[in-house]
């Protein structure tokens, strides 16, 4: 019984060794290479989708593209739909993968010298990454040294880098497809409408190189004419000694908790919070550095936050924004950083000298004699008061042009002497990032909270002939502005017969009254702790005064009519918040001839604008802060220029295209029906190969037979232009009869 290839598709053929027969499927004969535009059109459309799902997220990701808000009820099911999909690219990638890999086999097969026999099966196991370490790979990969197989492109190269893709594909992926949990920032978030918001200050007002006496007189002072520098000035929050009550109740918890020197200061009027932290460091140096961000700019993100939660705005409807405040003409917002040196010396000891050894950023030169003697004028005998004394030291004939400031406690020891202390202090404006989370609590945070990460950061040198970096602006301290710091004390202090001042007040906290009336130091840590206590206190003092320069000036929320800048509204920020839309701290019913800017507008060089970022927490896309991103963009990147090059190939390369052999079943087949080597290669394998070089033996597709209706492609073993089979095959190209393109083959 013959086998009709041509017109029926089954017949009844005889079992072996019955008289039984049963139906087989005989298969049409079939083209195995097509050059047609259509054949590869759709060859090609394999991996249209991989492209279109990477480009989308390429899209995404380039493009900062806000997804949902934290917190939204289908924020979930989003999330766990998108792991599908992320499993569908990863599917389309591997099966792009699989048809280029899919091509070079069959186009070295059918029309280059062949394939090693390890790499007959490789597009079939794509992401196995246990293949790339076997016998059969490495058996076929080394064939390329015993035979000349020469090709621009090594087979054993694109199959490992097609194996590592479809491995990585998947979670590159996903990295991608899943969005990020992060702040993300909302584009205009102040956008169709006619508000801005500025503070009545020139640029170089708000953190001037001079502190002077001509910053003191703070509009919320009463009595106006004293202003800073009255009694009780401490109780207005514009004043430099508003934090003296915060800084010796900490000083009272170290004593009896030993807690760490950060202190949080609480602004009534824009409901926030700001850390005044100073370092816990070396002790034995009597060192300390303090800052804390400015008061001004941390209550304008706090009055902002809740003006745009009583306004019909975007931002204000957002289930947790951040503000994140700039000023326009100004490339960063600054705080104070307070670096403050003390030494213990005693009464009875000579060459008694301000210490500056450990200070950071110090530009100035000696122009006195060294060391730095304190002067005669201060009283080293015993504290005036029994308790603590302390002296202002004008610095200037110890440096050229420098902005040191300089101190001397005096008070007594644990062991009965007077002690003596003199301090230094260096002060610079620092550069800083604040923002407020509003929805989460009223803490200003910023980028540097910790202050000896800020010098170590900025300054190569510490010491006194070191440089200061642009980063630090130095802060020259006048006398009138540094006296306010430390005014007569009014309220309860440790012995209330003595009249102290403020820093007196929290020095002394650190000893107590002995049975015999007299009063000594004792703090934790003993006596060689005083002199890094000593200088955290002093340091916090002058870094928390300089937090509020210029706080006493009120930001104007500034409402235009229409888009003329000229003519508006001017609405006090402090205040807009609590109903007050116009209105004076001393509720004169009017912002005042100093902030009637109405004629001048927003754009005056005697206003600086502040720029809101609002940033929305939730789930985007983005390239922000994610390095995994750029992996997963590199590693989908490489995937689509292998499509590129392979498109050209297909398109150009003059071969055309073949759908043989899609599946390890079609290709067993050809196998099956296939002439073994006739010289005894591949024998003993049927029950498996163990020899590396087996895999190396080259294959190749060939047709057996050219004349008639019944030609039949075959797999053969090739070397040196010879076929190892038992069959009288015609030569063709190099002894093997080639596939052609358009014939069909049984």
């Amino acid at each position: 019984m013959t086998w009709n290839t041509l017109e029926d598709e089954t017949e009844l053929l005889p079992q072996n060794g019955s008289y039984q027969t049963w139906k087989a499927t005989i298969e049409p004969p079939k083209v195995a290479i097509k050059s047609s535009h259509s054949a590869l059109l759709l060859a090609n459309l394999v991996h249209l989708p991989a492209i279109l799902i990477s480009s989308t997220l390429f899209y995404l990701s380039f493009a900062i593209v806000y997804g949902v808000d934290y917190g939204n009820p289908y924020s979930k099911t989003v999330l766990n739909g998108l792991q599908f999909v992320s499993k569908f690219h990863e599917i389309t990638i591997t099966t792009s993968l699989t048809a280029i890999v899919l091509h070079r086999i069959r186009y070295s097969l059918m029309k280059q010298s062949g394939v090693p026999l390890g790499f007959l099966a490789s597009a079939y196991q794509l992401g196995a990454l246990d293949n790339l370490v076997s016998a059969e790979f490495w058996g076929a990969a080394t064939a390329k040294f015993r035979y000349k197989i020469s090709t621009w492109l090594p087979l054993w190269l694109l199959v490992a880098v097609s194996s590592v893709l479809a491995s990585i594909v998947g979670p590159s992926s996903a990295i991608l497809m899943i969005p990020r949990l992060d702040w993300w920032p909302l584009n205009n978030p102040l956008n169709h409408t006619s508000i801005s918001t500025f503070l009545p200050l020139g640029t170089s007002e708000i953190w001037p190189d001079v502190i002077g006496p001509d910053l003191l007189n703070s509009p919320w002072v009463l009595p106006e004419s004293e202003g800073c520098a009255a009694d009780q000035a401490y109780n207005d929050h514009a004043c430099p000694s508003a934090g003296a009550k915060d800084i010796t109740t900490w000083v009272e918890n170290y004593m009896s908790r030993v807690t760490a020197p950060n202190i949080t200061l609480n602004d009534r009027i824009g409901s926030v919070s700001r850390y005044l932290s100073s370092s816990t460091t070396n002790e034995t140096h009597g060192w300390a550095v303090s800052s804390v961000p400015g008061l001004r700019q941390a209550r304008d993100m706090g009055t902002f936050a809740q003006y745009l939660s009583h306004v019909t705005l975007q931002v204000g409807k957002l289930p947790r924004p951040m503000l994140i405040p700039s000023y326009a003409s100004l490339s960063n917002l600054k705080k104070p950083i307070v670096q403050a040196q003390c030494s213990l010396f005693k009464n009875n000891d000579s060459n008694i000298a301000f210490p500056y050894d450990m200070l950071r950023g110090v530009s100035s030169v000696l122009t006195g004699n060294s060391p730095w003697l304190i002067p005669d004028s201060i009283d080293i005998t015993a504290p005036s008061n029994g308790v603590m004394d302390f002296h202002w030291v004008d610095m200037a004939p110890y440096t050229n042009k420098s902005p040191l400031l300089g101190g001397v406690f005096v008070s007594t020891t644990p062991d009965g002497l007077t002690g003596i202390f003199p301090c230094t202090i260096l002060s610079h404006w620092t550069p800083v990032s604040i923002w407020l989370d509003p929805m989460i609590d009223s803490t200003v945070r910023q980028d540097s909270p910790e202050p000896l990460q800020i010098l170590l950061a900025n300054v190569n040198n510490k010491t006194n002939k070191s440089t200061s970096p642009s980063m630090l602006q130095p802060i020259n301290i006048s006398a009138p502005w540094a006296e306010t710091i430390n005014l007569p004390n009014y309220f309860p202090s440790l012995n209330p017969s003595q009249q102290l001042t403020l820093l007196e007040s929290s020095a002394a906290n650190l000893g107590f009254l002995h049975a015999n009336n007299s009063w000594r130091l004792a703090p934790a840590g003993g006596e060689k702790a005083l002199p890094w206590l000593l200088s955290t206190i002093l340091s916090m003092h002058v870094a928390d005064g300089l937090s509020r320069v210029n706080s006493g000036f009120a930001t104007v929320l500034y409402q235009r009519d229409g888009n003329n800048d000229s003519t508006g509204v001017l609405k006090n920020l402090d205040v807009v918040h609590i109903g007050e839309w116009v209105g004076m701290p001393r509720n004169s019913g009017h912002l005042g001839e100093n902030y009637a800017r109405e004629a001048r507008g927003v754009n005056s060089t005697h206003n600086t604008e502040i720029v809101w970022e609002v940033k929305r927490f939730g789930y985007g896309w983005g390239f922000e802060n994610g390095i995994s991103i750029i992996v997963g963009v590199v590693v989908l990147l490489l995937h689509i220029c292998m499509v590129i090059l392979h498109v050209g190939i297909v398109a150009f390369g003059g071969w055309g295209v073949s759908s043989c052999w899609g599946s390890v079943g079609e290709l067993l087949t050809l196998a099956w029906r296939s002439t073994g080597p006739a010289d005894g290669r591949l024998g003993n394998t049927s029950a498996g190969i163990q020899k590396m070089k087996t895999w190396g033996e080259v294959v190749r597709v060939r047709a057996t037979d050219t004349q008639g209706d019944t030609r039949r492609l075959e797999l053969t073993c090739w070397q040196g232009g010879r076929v190892a089979s038992d069959g009288d095959g015609v030569k063709g190209d190099g002894g093997i009869q080639t596939v052609e393109a358009g014939v069909k083959y049984s």
